[in-house]
């Protein structure tokens, strides 16, 4: 994700992903968001859904990593979780499931073809946005359907 986006989240929610400054070895979350931008009103209404209704303390909700799940949903791991958090981390993972991953435009599909978006959640504009140019052929040009004029003006 964007480092200002990222940053954004990190100064809003500083209890939520408190786990930031962890070592590796107990939380990812150093590394940052591991998705595109896209998923970025999504993980802040989740972040902001689940700071609401938890406290501060050591034993509060903590996200430990963002990421991309194999089947091309949001992953988020979260420690000291309750069934509230977890409720909204579930309804966060299925709207990512619709949800463009690079422009967040809904709906959008997994893609499966082969390409640069294989695995991922994408729309059909931005699919055409990173398909490589056809070899040896000018992209065809769209020209105005042509319409019968309104009025007809016949010279004598």
């Amino acid at each position: 994700m964007n480092t200002n986006n990222t940053q954004t989240l990190f100064v809003k929610f500083p209890h939520l992903y408190r786990e930031r400054t962890a070592p590796l070895e107990s939380s990812k979350m150093a590394w940052g968001f591991q998705c595109e931008d896209g998923w970025y009103k999504i993980i802040y209404e989740m972040s902001k859904k689940i700071d609401k209704i938890s406290t501060e303390g050591e034993h509060a909700p903590a996200i430990s990593l963002v990421s991309r799940h194999k089947d091309g949903t949001l992953y988020v791991a979260v420690s000291n979780i309750t069934p509230p958090v977890a409720d909204i981390v579930t309804r966060a993972t299925e709207q990512s499931r619709l949800t463009c991953e690079f422009c967040a435009y809904t709906p959008a599909f997994l893609r499966t073809t082969k390409g640069p978006h294989k695995g991922h959640i994408a729309c059909g504009r931005c699919l055409s946005k990173a398909a490589p140019a056809p070899k040896g052929k000018a992209p065809k040009r769209r020209t105005k359907p042509r319409r019968a004029p309104d009025t007809i003006v016949v010279k004598r």
